[in-house]
């Protein structure tokens, strides 16, 4: 019997790009902050924080259980966020995502292709000494004023675990999903431009995967 109950869709770890007909998910500081309209009209004034946030984002930590049922998600999207957790800490995210979509729902992962970036080590495009910087493994920056340094760990979010192609192909597969490399904007979500983001795109590993 065919489903005709309505499309959910989760876009996970947002950031500041909430498109219509997402559920639009994140819990960074500046997330939070857009739900309290002082401290927002304040923000925006003082610039504190670089990203304009949205106060329709779902504030939830991806780190814990999802608050949605048991296959009641049509399609996963979450870009640049994977790389941000733990590889255990990452199966688990990825756990989850099984658990709350659809027999032959969607999942689709962008992240920073690990790859690319030792190439350019490799090459002599990068040097020894900005390697980590490019791996994006630290909290601060040399530039950083004494305020930004405080506020680092609660506004931004280093990576803890890198990927390439065939890890990612391996670890979506070994959770249950039967996993694909596609192209930027290759998709069966069938509005893919709406979520994805060009700058988002380069230089990463794209995986989609069907839940089985």
């Amino acid at each position: 019997m065919p489903d005709h109950s309505p499309l959910v869709r989760l876009n996970l770890g947002c950031g500041g790009h909430v498109p219509k007909g997402w559920i639009n998910v994140d819990c960074a500081f500046g997330a939070r902050v857009a739900k309290l309209p002082l401290i927002s009209y304040v923000n925006k004034r003082m610039r504190f924080l670089n990203t304009r946030w949205s106060s329709t984002v779902f504030i939830h930590d991806l780190r814990t259980l999802f608050p949605w049922s048991d296959g009641s998600i049509n399609v996963v999207y979450t870009s640049h966020t994977l790389e941000h957790f733990s590889r255990e800490r990452g199966r688990r995210f990825l756990a989850e995502c099984h658990r709350v979509l659809k027999t032959n729902g969607l999942i689709r992962i962008v992240v920073p292709d690990l790859a690319v970036i030792v190439r350019r080590y490799v090459t002599g495009s990068i040097k020894a000494d900005a390697f980590l910087d490019e791996l994006g493994t630290a909290y601060h920056r040399d530039r950083d004023n004494f305020i930004k340094r405080v506020l680092a760990p609660y506004v931004r979010f280093p990576h803890r675990c890198m990927y390439d192609l065939p890890t990612l192909l391996a670890t979506l597969r070994d959770m249950g999903f039967e996993a694909t490399e596609r192209a930027p904007f290759e998709s069966q979500i069938v509005d893919i431009e709406a979520v994805e983001l060009t700058e988002r795109t380069v230089d990463s590993v794209i995986v989609e995967g069907r839940k089985r």
